[in-house]
């Protein structure tokens, strides 16, 4: 058995990204778009499939439905590098699915059908791949039924007694007590990276600042809130410091959050300062918009790190 940089626990999709988009038809009328492709997606594999890009090693451990689609996420991690070992399999619902309405302007309209992320469960992630692995993330929790809230908190607190460094990155779910769910996995967090439309949803409050300053009760180590083309704010020794995003044009912004959650694990791997691994985040997440697709647009390390040079000039 050997070392695992990332176990990337949580959702895993098959996509299917349409552009351009800008208006839905009428009801009983027909629309029509120039471009589609077939990607595989959702938070956990998006951060895995990203992180091996940039040459790190990560396995997925997610739930699947025993379908065609599930067999092509499957198919399609191994051939990214992406460890496949802690992929499970139900009969009791299909591969979940998003159909992403991409705008011209990039925005995004989703459609998504839960399925097998409803199923998964806390004791479907095997304690010996947990031990394998130095960084435990969740990736998509609140659209996981069976495993949010105290399911996961059982979860980090477990990844933390195995030796791992836990991190979260949530989804967007208007339809669940997002405060019930997350506040119960704050205190086993070292890393805590929600969007703000997620840290509002927790916390009730808008302020980035002020949404810091409540998560600060907790002791998460490396705590901030993505502020999407604003960049994030990040609490640096007892302040909120803004880290702006790199201006590139726009193709689409799915798995952006993602991206930026695998460029920030990547720094961490390597003990990072926050000064260095929050920008090489925002890099990532430059990279990443700029092709269709949650990951298509990620490269190695190096290419990241050059863009920067050549930005930060």
């Amino acid at each position: 058995m050997t070392g695992l940089d990332v176990l990337c626990v949580g959702i895993a999709v098959a996509d299917v990204m349409a552009k351009p988009i800008d208006r839905l038809p009428e009801w009983d009328r027909l629309g029509t778009f120039d471009h589609i492709e077939h990607h595989i997606g959702g938070c956990a594999v998006n951060t895995a499939v990203d992180l091996v890009g940039l040459g790190a090693s990560a396995s997925v451990s997610a739930c699947l439905g025993r379908d065609g689609a599930g067999a092509f996420v499957r198919r399609s991690l191994e051939a990214a590098g992406v460890g496949s070992d802690g992929l499970v399999e139900t009969d009791d619902a299909a591969t979940s699915y998003t159909f992403v309405m991409i705008g011209s302007d990039g925005r995004r309209r989703y459609l998504h059908h839960v399925g097998a992320n409803a199923r998964f469960s806390e004791s479907q992630v095997p304690s010996d791949l947990i031990a394998r692995a130095r960084v435990l993330h969740l990736g998509g929790s609140l659209l996981m039924p069976a495993l949010d809230g105290a399911p996961t908190a059982r979860l980090l607190a477990r990844a933390r007694e195995l030796g791992a460094i836990t991190s979260m990155d949530t989804a967007y779910n208007p339809n669940v007590n997002s405060r019930a769910l997350i506040e119960p996995c704050l205190p086993h967090l070292d890393i805590f990276m929600p969007s703000i439309e997620e840290a509002r949803a927790i916390t009730g409050e808008s302020d980035p600042e002020v949404i810091l300053a409540h998560f600060s009760a907790y002791p998460i180590e490396v705590l901030g809130v993505k502020l999407g083309a604003e960049g994030c704010a990040v609490r640096v020794q007892g302040k909120a410091v803004r880290f702006p995003a790199y201006e590139v044009d726009v193709v689409d912004g799915s798995g952006a959050g993602d991206a930026f959650m695998a460029g920030l694990l990547y720094g961490v791997l390597h003990d990072w300062p926050i000064n260095r691994g929050i920008p090489f985040a925002n890099a990532t997440a430059a990279h990443c918009i700029q092709a269709i697709g949650c990951s298509a647009g990620v490269p190695d390390a190096q290419t990241v790190a050059a863009f920067q040079q050549e930005r930060d000039r």
